[in-house]
């Protein structure tokens, strides 16, 4: 019996063992994998932050732009014709804005078009206005 219990005591020794390389090597393939599909994921989150930041400090300025515009249409101050017009605020370094007017139609509407670019980026935005052509100083 004494014997029997030994066998058992040194089988059950003998059955217990550590990990293999090769599951710690499966293991750290694994982990190596996660980490990097996980910083892969910081940077593409990064890249899409700065292009919402661009997209809406370009927007802001952008309707800026086009609504002095607006009201000085309807005031009269600038008649509505064809063409290009410089921004009259002051912008950061590297922005640029151009706004286009394009000749009132046959509704009276006119169409104002602002174009914000920074390095290689652009925003546009595109608005129409009514204004009667009895109201625009000629």
């Amino acid at each position: 019996m004494q014997r029997h219990a030994r066998a058992e005591k040194h089988a059950s020794v003998g059955n217990r063992r550590g990990f293999s390389l090769l599951e710690i090597l499966i293991t750290l393939l694994v982990l190596s994998g996660s980490v990097v599909i996980m910083f892969s994921g910081f940077d593409t989150a990064a890249q899409l932050d700065m292009f919402a930041s661009f997209e809406s400090e370009a927007a802001f300025l952008a309707e800026r732009e086009i609504e002095l515009l607006k009201s000085e249409l309807l005031q009269g101050h600038i008649k509505p014709a064809a063409g290009s017009m410089k921004s009259r605020f002051r912008l950061k370094p590297g922005w640029k804005i151009a706004s286009v007017m394009a000749d009132i139609d046959k509704e009276d509407s006119v169409r104002l078009i602002c174009s914000v670019s920074n390095g290689d980026r652009l925003f546009q935005l595109e608005s129409f206005i009514y204004v009667p052509t009895a109201g625009a100083k000629k």
